[in-house]
């Protein structure tokens, strides 16, 4: 019978195989004297100093010293050390070494690893406050950041004049159609066809679309005769309240329009600005908000959304398809502004805005019967609301993220009017 480890004339094996396999069945683990099981990190060992090595040469640093100052016995016979620090040593003696080892090899990952590769941001660490704030009272602990003041005095002003003026056009019986006189107004007749493509959004924009924003709201309501019966504060009480849902309308209509006619592409948002035309990318312009935040753009995603999840994105294919006149759109507009501010303030206001509200569904049933002469409107009508409902459900999806960035005080600006920027 012939073995690994003897030799036959009738071997297949070579000369120069049989040294290697007989050298590696008799080879000693350098480290321990025990048999070998191949080589390990540059040294012939036995598994069990290899997995020694591998553990503690990336663990050195808690390793304590020999407590016999070196002169300790390797190991008692039977490959079991009696000093680990010795053993390293040893490990490092006959040539192992770090150079090849494998780090991802397996789930037990080294502290190297772990030391080398960023860890993810904790949520005390994005938000700037210890984790147990959150179980806590408010007042037992407060952190604020440095805020910027920003003056909005001229801002309002502009919009107090507008309201207050009125419209040049004298009241009438129908409140919904001098609403749809408004709207005409505010789309005016652009002389300039084509569109201002907007490439950057930052500061100055910012303030530049919200103040237009507001005044085209302002504008709207000075054509609302029941909303000027009410009393100045209560008045202003509600555009403050609603501009901006307002304006989230007024730009899905006007975005819809656009893509309608070919004068922006499918992935813009259109809206009028200065009496012309503007459209953005939000997905690929580049966009700045640290101007008013401590927190970089793409955390600031969450808070102020710009991508395919845009209420413009999702809803104007859908306003596309409805196509609403400037009768129905100003119903739509007045629906979902005194619904807002109903919901908002309660009381004698929601009232108020309920009996509006009646009116104006009173008006618009009037204007399918003897305008449109279309009796039979519940599918139309059942799609205006439909698109309604689902703005509503964006603007209280948007104003828990604001409350979020309110508690951990995400921004670094505060407004003179607050009450004028609260749900943005």
């Amino acid at each position: 019978m012939i073995t690994p480890f003897s030799s036959s004339p009738s071997s297949s094996t070579s000369d120069s195989q049989t040294p290697e396999i007989t050298a590696i069945g008799f080879k000693k683990c350098a480290v321990c004297g025990l048999d070998a099981k191949g080589k390990h990190f540059g040294a012939f060992s036995c598994r069990a100093c290899a997995a020694f090595f591998r553990r503690a040469s990336t663990q050195s640093a808690s390793i304590g010293p020999c407590k016999k100052s070196r002169t300790c016995n390797l190991f008692n016979g039977n490959g079991w050390f009696q000093c680990k620090k010795c053993r390293l040593e040893r490990c490092y003696k006959v040539g192992m070494t770090m150079k090849n080892f494998q780090f991802q090899r397996d789930h037990i990952r080294s502290k190297i690893e772990i030391i080398n590769n960023k860890l993810p941001e904790s949520i005390e660490k994005l938000v700037g406050r210890p984790f147990f704030v959150v179980h806590c009272k408010p007042t037992l602990i407060e952190i604020h950041t440095q805020q910027n003041l920003i003056d909005c005095h001229d801002f309002v002003e502009k919009g107090r004049r507008i309201l207050f003026e009125g419209s040049p056009t004298p009241w009438g019986s129908d409140s919904l159609q001098k609403l749809a006189r408004g709207v005409r107004k505010l789309a005016g007749n652009y002389s300039n066809p084509k569109v201002k493509v907007i490439e950057s959004y930052g500061m100055a924009e910012t303030f530049a679309f919200w103040e237009n924003d507001f005044l085209r709201a302002a504008t709207w309501f000075s054509y609302f005769d029941d909303f000027q019966r009410m009393s100045n504060d209560v008045q202003l009480k509600i555009l403050a309240a609603t501009w901006h849902v307002w304006s989230r309308l007024d730009k899905l209509a006007i975005t819809a329009m656009g893509r309608r006619m070919k004068m922006c592409c499918g992935d813009c948002v259109m809206f009028s600005h200065k009496n012309e035309y503007s459209m953005m990318d939000m997905k690929n312009m580049e966009l700045d908000l640290t101007w008013c935040s401590r927190l970089t753009n793409q955390q600031m995603q969450f808070f102020y959304d710009t991508s395919e999840n845009h209420i413009t994105y999702k809803f104007a294919q859908e306003m596309m398809n409805l196509n609403p006149d400037d009768v129905e759109l100003s119903y739509m507009l007045a629906h979902l502004v005194l619904g807002h501010a109903g919901r908002r303030f309660r009381g004698e206001i929601q009232e108020n805005c309920e009996k509006i509200m009646e009116k104006l569904a009173n008006n618009l049933h009037d204007y399918y019967v003897n305008v449109k002469e279309t009796p039979r409107y519940s599918v139309r009508l059942a799609q205006i609301l439909r698109i309604i409902r689902k703005i509503k459900e964006e603007v209280l999806q948007i104003r828990s993220k604001l409350q979020l960035a309110k508690v951990f005080d995400v921004h670094t600006m505060r407004f003179s009017h607050y009450e004028y920027f609260e749900d943005l």
